[in-house]
């Protein structure tokens, strides 16, 4: 591990909380036998079974949760972990690095980052690094 005074951060993927399974193959069926067990009704007036579907509460109401919606899909998330804290003169430098699309901030010591699909994440993650290392660096010589 690094010296406590020597600022780091260390990058991890976000793991989107709601998973990858967003494909219909893998969600669970029902269970056909409870069907075949049933008395014969007309067709016309059968209940017809679907599969479940997740959602995610927005502030535009529900969302159907699909590839199409997940945010681990959509956005290039990374963590970024630290042993100092982010305040909001780093926070600010942070959001005006070219290719961060979005910031998060979760705890005085961790953020997540979105970096724009026309940039490369590792350029961006190391601007970041280079940056925030000289100006947390600079703070600490007061």
């Amino acid at each position: 591990m690094a010296n406590i005074n020597e600022p780091l951060i260390i990058w991890q993927k976000w793991v989107d909380p709601f998973g990858e399974d967003t494909d219909e193959s893998k969600w669970t069926d029902y269970d056909n036998e409870i069907l075949q067990d049933m008395p014969e009704v007309d067709e016309e007036k059968s209940i017809t079974r679907s599969r479940p579907v997740k959602v995610i509460a927005s502030p535009m109401g529900l969302i159907p949760y699909s590839e199409h919606t997940a945010s681990g899909k959509i956005f290039n998330f990374w963590t970024g972990h630290t042993n100092f804290n982010l305040t909001n003169k780093i926070i600010d430098t942070i959001e005006q690095i070219h290719g961060v699309e979005t910031l998060d901030i979760f705890t005085r010591y961790r953020f997540r980052i979105a970096v724009g699909k026309c940039f490369d994440d590792s350029q961006v993650m190391n601007s970041i690094n280079k940056i925030i290392y000289a100006l947390v660096e600079n703070i600490n010589e007061y």
